[in-house]
């Protein structure tokens, strides 16, 4: 790769990574195209992105960024996911993959600048959806207001009946 064009990945490199609050670093060996390809689809679906990058160049690009930590990671076949949107679904889409894909291992992963265990990155992969999570919300907010309201109404049916 000319010098020119590494300058310009390791700028691409390190403006995803400043904008990203969750990044998830794996090691990969022996990965079919297929199976690369349906992750990457899964990825975008998600709406973050998936990078296979020399391991110098993702050095260079981590520095002065909040996935500094990453640094002693990056050796190997690495690939990188990030998202500044929505780390659940990014984390159900790798968790998807590392269990159905045994040649995909977990090296890191960082979320609101905390490091992540592989364990923790499984429980938030467990999570309902956003969408799921605003629901049940709302629909606790509202319970008791509906609750009042059938109250008064049974008080309100029982002077109607006694009068």
């Amino acid at each position: 790769m000319e010098k020119n064009k590494k300058i310009a990945h390791v700028a691409e490199l390190k403006n995803a990574f400043s904008t990203a609050t969750t990044a998830v670093v794996m090691e990969f060996k022996g990965l079919k195209v297929d199976k690369d390809t349906a992750f990457r689809k899964s990825i975008r679906d998600s709406q973050s992105q998936y990078r296979v990058s020399k391991n110098t160049l993702l050095r260079l690009a981590v520095k002065g960024t909040a996935f500094e930590s990453f640094e002693g990671q990056f050796q190997g076949a690495s690939a990188v996911a990030t998202t500044h949107k929505d780390a659940i679904a990014l984390a159900k889409a790798v968790q998807g993959f590392l269990k159905d894909n045994p040649a995909v291992t977990f090296k890191a992963a960082i979320m609101d600048g905390k490091p992540l265990s592989a364990t923790e990155l499984q429980a938030i992969a467990e999570l309902p959806s956003r969408d799921v999570l605003i629901g049940k919300l709302l629909y606790l907010m509202q319970y008791p207001i509906s609750g009042l309201a059938i109250v008064l109404d049974g008080i309100r049916q029982q002077k109607e009946g006694a009068a």
